[in-house]
């Protein structure tokens, strides 16, 4: 590996080797031409330097066992990178999964491959106490008196959320369910605040098959509560609305639009969505190839 002259990495706490910096523009070049990523490319270049520091410091030139040591170590690490790149990497791309690899067939009916339009909600819910379900649970919650308390509350709620949640980060619902208090709430015996994770929703989800017409006549989600997730930006804060099972205060997060086998880039999403479970079996496999050869070969040399 060649060292050219550039801009140093010169930034506090940048590490140095024999008082050398490392050069941010080898860097950059080593990553862009062997396609690895800049931690990797800057290993590369503190070893390369460790090398040469070694060959200038005179105790260790003058353990020329310890310098040649040094020296096969990394040549035969040089060695097995170009070998990994162009005997490996350069024919096991998303491109090179046969087409009917086991893992290429699971992953075409896969629901996480395969969906409908699908909006990522995770939310909050103030419910009445009591664990009510069904008509009771619907009749309580609309009652005019604990809907205004359990808004009031989920307003609160919201504005919590506006102030120390960073929605639009990827981990915004995990965040939410950390932060928010699930218990019931100490003022208010009667409400009681629980949390549902993220999830997926075909908002046109159908609970039963459609009619003859092809119109459906039970929903899977309840209608309210889609009219009110469905509009508004995403990532975005929906509510406080109030629905059949309580109050909410809905986090959509993404939506995802429809995927299915004859989109045009289906192929491309499949096959890149397995290629890093085929291209770590594929890799263990070549490994055991090379060795069994290399076993071969030694059994041929030494006869």
């Amino acid at each position: 590996m060649v060292l050219a002259c550039g801009e140093a990495d010169d930034s506090p706490g940048s590490p140095t080797i024999d008082g050398q910096p490392i050069d941010a523009s080898v860097v950059t070049h080593l990553a862009a031409r062997d396609g690895i990523d800049d931690t990797a490319a800057r290993v590369r270049v503190i070893e390369t330097l460790r090398l040469a520091a070694a060959a200038r410091d005179p105790q260790t030139t003058a353990d020329a066992t310890l310098l040649d040591a040094r020296r096969e170590h990394l040549l035969r690490t040089a060695r097995a990178r170009l070998v990994l790149h162009t005997d490996f990497e350069a024919n096991h791309g998303p491109e090179d999964i046969p087409a009917g690899d086991p893992l290429l067939a699971r992953a075409r009916v896969d629901p996480r491959i395969v969906h409908p339009r699908l909006h990522h909600v995770c939310q909050i819910i103030a419910e009445p106490a009591g664990q009510l379900q069904g008509d009771e649970l619907a009749q309580r919650s609309a009652e005019p008196v604990w809907l205004a308390r359990a808004t009031a509350r989920m307003q609160d709620v919201r504005r919590h959320l506006e102030a120390t949640l960073p929605i639009d980060d990827a981990q915004a619902c995990d965040l939410l369910l950390r932060d928010v208090p699930l218990e019931t709430v100490a003022d208010d015996a009667d409400i009681v605040v629980r949390a549902e994770a993220a999830g997926g929703f075909d908002l046109e989800a159908c609970a039963i098959a459609l009619a003859a017409d092809g119109t459906c006549t039970q929903p899977q989600f309840a209608p309210e509560w889609v009219d009110a997730v469905r509009p508004g930006p995403v990532p975005g804060l929906r509510g406080p609305f109030a629905t059949r099972f309580g109050v909410h205060v809905a986090l959509v997060r993404e939506v995802l639009p429809a995927s299915a086998p004859d989109d045009d880039e289906f192929e491309t999403r499949v096959r890149a969505a397995v290629h890093p479970m085929w291209r770590a079996a594929a890799l263990g496999e070549w490994v055991s190839m090379l060795r069994t050869r290399h076993t071969a070969l030694a059994a041929i040399g030494a006869e």
